[in-house]
């Protein structure tokens, strides 16, 4: 949906279901087992079964802009690998045995990012080329938030049965971010 809600707000908003199967996690990817390859069919690794999107501007009056940007999508796929070159293939990635490529899943990811922005006019320009119009003369100051909420969106979870660390994740996404800004218009 797309469209303004009252004379305030204009945006948009996106609901998704999907899902997306294939055989390998793209050019540099070789399946476990080059003699067996009835294990790789599975989840794409970006395989989100929802993802919701709001997008959209709200008008303070005259006081300021405000920009808010809300993403949340469910989890993706990773793969539980042995740590091991078991098919002396050189790779390392045999699978144990039964399991497909991409059959665990990782975490969901929500992330809240606002804008506040503020234009001042600092009156007109120039007359351009001898016509009778004028450019105005304009800052804009902005602070932008990035993950308002600090959720911790974790990512690259070891795929590999042997580790302590087996299902846990080793990274996330950003943390808040705060970014201030000024864009002069001439």
């Amino acid at each position: 949906m797309r469209g303004r809600v009252g004379r305030w707000f204009n945006g948009q908003t996106q609901y998704t279901l999907s899902r997306a199967y294939n055989d390998t996690n793209g050019i540099t990817w070789y399946p476990a087992n080059d003699y067996d390859l009835s294990g790789e069919w599975g989840r794409a690794d970006f395989d989100r079964r929802h993802r919701f999107l709001v997008l959209g501007r709200a008008s303070l009056g005259t006081l300021a802009d405000l920009g808010v940007g809300l993403t949340m999508n469910s989890a993706g796929p990773y793969t539980a690998t042995l740590g091991q070159d078991i098919y002396n293939n050189g790779r390392g990635r045999a699978r144990p045995f039964g399991v497909g490529r991409n059959t665990l899943e990782a975490a969901g990811a929500a992330t809240l990012d606002l804008r506040v922005s503020r234009d001042l006019n600092l009156g007109s320009g120039a007359v351009r080329g001898g016509g009778a119009a004028k450019d105005a003369r304009s800052v804009t100051l902005a602070v932008d938030a990035f993950n308002v909420l600090n959720r911790v969106n974790d990512v690259n979870f070891v795929g590999t049965v042997g580790s302590p660390l087996f299902g846990q994740p080793v990274s996330s996404r950003p943390a808040r971010q705060l970014q201030f800004s000024a864009r002069v218009k001439f």
